[in-house]
């Protein structure tokens, strides 16, 4: 084991310029969802720490409801961050498997190659934690600027502490051991089928049941919760935090799906390599478009604010209050949201199209013009972008229904602020997917095929 641990650095000096892009990328990634990971949880702290304050005389007690919504921006949050530093882990996962392969197959034990992933993926992790915990120093100013119950946060509020940073040093390699290690299940047991690029297995509708079981433990969560008593908050977080995280489960799944309608209606050159491309890797697919989905999600948790910010509060100074901060909250959540979602989509680009590299190559030296690789990589994007934003966003709002009723529809400021938001998210998603237009240049430039 030490000796295949010690070729670790030239293991990962052996890819070359695409080794050291894709390390850049997922060092990036692990840095953006530690900085905005640690903004929110000092948020929550923050609301925590007033709750403990006592009250003005006269003032109603609504800090429990100000740190209850504090929690559901962190579920709504923390989810697609941690589903980006899990994405993070498995960047150029392709290119890895096939030289990990090719060790397996030169006699490397299945210990030894998850040895030289977890070493690979940690040290990523370790790198981009500490990048990140320098982000959320920055961003701290920034944060304590936002005004919420009448007043601003102090930097002390929103510190999360020497423990919180230690935990995130801790966490986020570790996370990043753990996503790298589970993606190699394909190398350990079969790396002849890796080395000969066999396709994976198939999905099945398991996922679906996952998905569906929890979202309708929030739905039926949400329609006793008056019976729960005081549990009825956690019950609710608890239930919300699964029914949301399940997307991720089924997100492939109906990709894979959406692939397959498109292979069957082609009728164009790009739409029939687009349509392949997207039922040969759909969960690939799902980690550029996924950020979207998750941000879609959260817009669609938030239609129902104009119809709660239109109650009248003239003559209710602390009721105004409340109502300029759940929009001040909703938009620094959604805006957070779509902002993670473009830096995941444009992450997870770069390195889709790093890890195909081979078979653009290929397909270059063949004679395909540069303006179908353009369209096939556009069309890879738009078409599950556009389906994921609304399918969340609609999936959202039945999730929600037993617990806010038509009170998101009920209001026609709340489809359309919905419409606008999933507009600008999956165009800021686009453009960021846009970025590695550069790259997928520099790619055909390059006439020599590697053989990894």
């Amino acid at each position: 084991m030490n000796t295949v641990l010690s070729l670790a650095p030239r293991f990962q000096r052996a890819g070359g310029r695409d080794a050291r892009v894709t390390t850049a990328l997922a060092i990036t990634a692990f840095a953006v969802s530690t900085g905005l990971t640690l903004s929110v949880v000092g948020g929550l702290l923050g609301f925590a720490a007033r709750a403990d304050l006592p009250l003005a005389p006269g003032e109603q007690d609504v800090r429990s409801l100000y740190e209850t919504l504090a929690w559901v921006a962190v579920i709504l949050l923390v989810v697609p961050l941690v589903t980006l530093g899990g994405a993070a882990a498995r960047l150029g996962v392709a290119r890895r498997d096939a030289r990990l392969a090719t060790l397996r197959l030169l006699g490397a034990t299945p210990r030894e190659v998850v040895g030289l992933t977890v070493a690979e993926t940690a040290w990523q992790g370790l790198v981009g934690a500490v990048l990140g915990i320098l982000l959320y120093v920055v961003l701290l100013p920034l944060c304590a600027l936002l005004p919420f119950q009448g007043t601003t946060f102090s930097v002390a509020e929103l510190w999360v502490g020497w423990q919180g940073l230690a935990i995130a040093l801790v966490a986020v390699p570790l996370l990043a051991a753990l996503s790298g290690a589970f993606s190699l299940r394909r190398v350990a047991v079969s790396p002849l089928g890796v080395a000969r690029r066999e396709t994976p297995k198939k999905m099945t509708w398991l996922r679906v049941v996952v998905a569906a079981v929890g979202i309708g433990t929030f739905m039926l969560v949400s329609a006793v919760a008056g019976a729960l008593g005081a549990a009825a908050v956690a019950a609710l977080l608890g239930a919300m935090a699964v029914g949301f995280a399940t997307l991720n489960a089924v997100g492939p799944w109906v990709l894979g799906l959406v692939g397959k309608v498109q292979l069957r209606r082609a009728t164009t050159p790009a739409r029939l390599l687009a349509a392949r491309r997207l039922l040969d890797d759909p969960k690939a697919a799902w980690r550029v478009v996924g950020g979207l989905g998750l941000a879609g999600f959260v817009a669609g948790a938030l239609a129902v604010l104009p119809s709660m910010t239109a109650i009248d509060t003239s003559q209710d100074p602390q009721g105004a209050i409340l109502m300029d901060d759940l929009v001040t909250g909703a938009m620094v959540t959604l805006v957070v949201a779509f902002l993670l979602a473009a830096v995941s989509a444009g992450i997870a680009q770069a390195a889709s199209v790093l890890d195909r590299r081979r078979e653009i190559a290929l397909q270059n030296l063949a004679g395909t013009p540069v303006e179908l690789h353009d369209s096939v990589r556009r069309r890879t994007v738009l078409v599950p972008l556009l389906f994921v934003a609304v399918g969340s966003a609609v999936t959202a709002l039945v999730m929600f229904f037993p617990l806010l009723g038509l009170a998101a529809v009920s209001s026609p400021q709340g489809p359309l602020m919905l419409v606008a938001f999933l507009a600008g998210g999956c165009a800021l998603v686009f453009a960021a997917t846009e970025t590695s237009r550069p790259l997928l240049r520099s790619v055909l430039a390059d006439t020599v095929v590697r053989a990894d």
